[in-house]
């Protein structure tokens, strides 16, 4: 399981385009970002999976 929060400037963002949006909106909207990347991963082969890059850290 993984555990989010939401940044104060992760919601600040996300008002910025609809100030009557709930923490809990912007949470479920990552949850389901995440999801799908991890759909898209179980999908692909290893072999097409970018590679990170080792100057990142």
């Amino acid at each position: 399981m993984i555990n989010i929060s939401v940044s104060a400037r992760s919601l600040a963002a996300a008002r910025s385009i609809d100030p009557d949006v709930s923490p809990a909106a912007v949470r479920a909207a990552v949850e389901v970002a995440i999801a799908e990347h991890l759909r898209e991963l179980r999908r692909s082969p290893v072999s097409d999976r970018p590679r990170p890059d080792p100057q990142d850290g």
